[in-house]
């Protein structure tokens, strides 16, 4: 059978590679634009729960200035720890708006009233006081120099630079030797 029989139009290979240029880059072009909507909404919904986040560490910390890379891999860690640390931190923020708890009670409140919410203060502080988030094999370091336990002490302690031993190996006397 001729698909193009004599008479009929029948496109030079040249005709057809620009035609199915034309195709693939209008679809590729409308793919785009789906995708950056999508990217987009992802990302305006990954700002607020990031903005929430520093705003409940702000009330933590008592700090009104916290360095943002910092939130961002502490929270990037909290959510590698739990998927669900989001919704956390909105309800623990809604908490503290409806009660108007200090900051200095809310751990004893939470214990008290909303256990499922009593881990989160203590994860986010730790993770900005001791710029590590997580415990055990999951524990991963998000700030050394910049956690917000070296600055008071500064001007009395040098900072390591180095590890001085295991981790913990300041709770243990040291090993005397009797020669």
């Amino acid at each position: 059978m001729n698909l193009f029989p004599t008479g009929s139009f029948a496109p030079s290979r040249r005709q057809f590679i620009i035609g199915t240029a034309v195709v693939a880059t209008v679809g590729a072009v409308s793919g785009l634009a789906s995708l950056h909507t999508a990217v987009a909404q992802e990302s305006a919904a990954s700002d607020a729960n990031f903005t929430a986040f520093m705003r409940l560490s702000q009330y933590l910390t008592g700090k009104t200035t916290l360095d943002v890379e910092i939130g961002r891999a502490i929270l990037a860690g909290l959510l590698d720890d739990d998927a669900s640390a989001n919704t956390a931190i909105a309800q623990l923020n809604d908490f503290v708006a409806r009660t108007n708890t200090p900051a200095n009670t809310l751990q004893s409140v939470l214990d008290a009233s909303q256990p499922a919410l009593a881990k989160l203060p203590k994860k986010v502080v730790t993770a900005w006081y001791l710029g590590v988030v997580g415990t055990g094999k999951k524990a991963r370091t998000v700030a050394y120099e910049q956690a917000l336990m070296y600055p008071p002490i500064a001007d009395v302690i040098v900072m390591p630079s180095y590890a001085r031993g295991v981790p913990g190996y300041w709770a243990k006397p040291p090993v005397l030797s009797h020669s």
